[in-house]
């Protein structure tokens, strides 16, 4: 594949160089012409018969600064989430908490959190409802009258936008954590109950100086998530 046209890596550069940034230049930000720019070739993403289930809502400045405020103060006090983010240690794939932990461990050694230290653990979990500092912070919810295949359709909108900014030059975080304070978010950004809140999205520069921009997570084989056959030769 040819480079894009601003200069920006192909498909395939641009899938291996993405990552999850947790740190953010909150102060170099990014224009609302680029973000409606990526939000626009975004909404090519397939749809399932052309339903486009997805709502954004997408802030910066003081709006985005008052939902991590109502964020922050929600997660202070208990709060009962709509849905499990992550399936149960009693029902998951039993290799998914080894991977989970995985990345839990070498992302605190990064930010310098030692393992039994609750306090600075929740700290860090925290920076999740301040976008890590990303000066764009975008709430995706879904209509919630629609069912699975809904929910797929969208996360292949988030996937291109997160594509869409690597060309660009930026980085993105896709912030599950915010799937937990849904009745907060609804208050907060006054949207109606037709919807259901999924994730966050942080966008904006990455921290270049910031070591836990280090992080690279494992990914298994093709062969341990493909079944292929048929094939005259092999993969």
């Amino acid at each position: 594949l040819p480079m894009s046209a601003n200069g920006g890596p192909n498909v395939t550069a641009a899938l291996r160089s993405r990552i999850s940034t947790r740190a953010f230049l909150r102060e170099k930000e990014v224009s609302q012409e680029v973000l409606e720019d990526i939000l626009a070739i975004a909404s090519r993403s397939p749809s399932g018969g052309n339903t486009q289930p997805w709502h954004l809502y997408a802030l910066a400045g003081e709006p985005r600064d008052q939902l991590c405020k109502a964020g922050l103060a929600a997660v202070r006090k208990h709060h009962e989430p709509e849905y499990s983010v992550y399936a149960s240690k009693e029902t998951a794939p039993q290799e998914h908490l080894p991977r989970r932990q995985k990345i839990a461990y070498d992302m605190y050694a990064l930010m310098g959190v030692e393992r039994k230290d609750g306090p600075a653990r929740m700290r860090a979990l925290a920076r999740n409802f301040e976008f890590f500092d990303a000066p764009v912070a975008i709430i995706v919810t879904v209509d919630r009258a629609c069912d699975r295949n809904a929910w797929g359709h969208v996360g292949m909108l988030m996937q291109s936008i997160c594509l869409l900014a690597e060309e660009r030059g930026l980085a993105t975080c896709l912030l599950e954590a915010w799937g937990n304070l849904g009745r907060t978010v609804y208050e907060a950004l006054g949207i109606p109950d037709t919807e259901i809140v999924w994730c966050g999205l942080a966008v904006g520069y990455a921290d270049p100086d910031a070591p836990v921009n280090r992080l690279c997570t494992e990914r298994v084989p093709v062969s341990d998530f493909a079944h292929i056959r048929g094939f005259s030769s092999k993969l």
